[in-house]
Formats: structure tokens, sequence, C-alpha cells
């Protein structure tokens, strides 16, 4: 009996005696073993925005899958996973990933905006992604530029011209009364950047060759 009891506290203290014997064997060479991911999911998205802006992509890829695998439920780590396979022009699975998103967020704007652009960039799903886009713009707050403008070239690459041409100017009109510089005592980013003037200019040049 008192073998038995003597046996179960040896095996009580092994686990304790093999941390003593590593540490002190391994004394000179410390070794950190991370039985956990640290991050939070949107921690990981932070690393993977920075390394986005960085043009790092496949560490930016990473940090999205990661954050995923922490909440398969996160619509930015989601949206951004998909925008950095469209800039790897990786058009199918950007697809895949702005459809989860968009199974997140029904109609959203941003998704459906990325959405059309990995069709106009890949040539497919246009008439999907052209019925998606129609439906956001109609919808309240989808009255923007850039969305309008992403609706333009899809009325365009359907060979749409007048309806491509109302799409464009109307983003024109919209970000020219929005203006570049943002208002006094407002912080936010301008309302209209210049990029997204510029973006409109060229669609509106592209119709023009196409329909002269």
């Amino acid at each position: 009996m008192v073998e038995k009891v003597l046996l179960r506290s040896w095996r009580r203290l092994l686990p304790s005696l093999l941390v003593l014997l590593l540490a002190g064997g391994c004394s000179r060479v410390p070794r950190i073993i991370v039985l956990e991911d640290p991050l939070t999911a949107a921690e990981h998205v932070e690393l993977g925005v920075a390394y986005e802006r960085k043009g790092e992509l496949d560490l930016a890829l990473r940090e999205y899958e990661r954050a995923l695998r922490k909440d398969g439920k996160f619509y930015r780590a989601r949206v951004n996973l998909g925008n950095v396979f469209l800039a790897k022009k990786e058009y199918g699975k950007a697809r895949e990933e702005y459809l989860l998103a968009l199974e997140l967020r029904p109609g959203d704007a941003e998704a459906t905006n990325n959405l059309s652009w990995a069709a106009i960039d890949s040539g497919a799903g246009i008439e999907e992604a052209l019925t998606r886009m129609e439906s956001v713009v109609s919808g309240p707050g989808g009255r923007q530029p850039i969305y309008l403008d992403t609706l333009g070239v899809l009325r365009m690459r359907v060979n749409h011209p007048d309806e491509a041409e109302e799409a464009f100017a109307l983003a024109e009109s919209l970000c020219r009364q929005a203006g570049a510089v943002p208002r006094e005592g407002v912080k936010n980013e301008a309302p209209c950047p210049e990029e997204v003037l510029r973006e409109i200019e060229v669609h509106r040049g592209e119709l023009r060759r196409r329909s002269p």
C-alpha cells in the first residue's frame, strides 16, 4: 500500500522534475516555446495591413489567414484577404473571399465593389457583378463616386455605353461637388480623393474610344 502511494507521489512530481532538468540543462541556450498564438484576430489584421502597405503581400496574406483561423466570421480579414488575392491576380481566390464576405454582410458595398473588380480584371462573372452593383448603387448610401465609377465600367464591359456614360457623369459630378479638400474642421479623409477623380476620367476616356 505504501509503495502505491509513493508511486503516485513520484508520478505527480515527475513533470516538475523534468522542467527543472530541462531548465538546468539548457541554461546556456534559452528556448522559447509558444504554446498559443498571443495575437487577437484584430491584431493579425492590423499586422497584415502594415505588411500590405509595404507591398509584402505574402506576409499580409499569412496574417489575414491567421486572423480567420482565430475568427472565421471576421469580415475585415475576409475582405482584406480577397484584396491580396486580387493584387496577386489570383482572381478565382479573390472572388471566393469576397463571396464569403458577402455571406457575412449581404449586399455590403465594399465587398460588392471589390468583387466587381475581380470580375472586371478577369473577365469572368461580369453580368453577376453588374446585377450586384446595380443593387448597391440603388440602395442607401450607394451613390458614391467610387461605386458609380465601378458601375460605369461594368456597364461598359457589357456594351451598354449610354448607361455607362450616365454612371460616369454622375460619379464625376458628385466627386467634383464633394471637392478634393476636406471642409474646415473635418478631420476625415477628403470626400473624393484626386485619384478617384482621375480614375473616373480615365474610364470615361476609355468609353469614348470604345463608343465614339
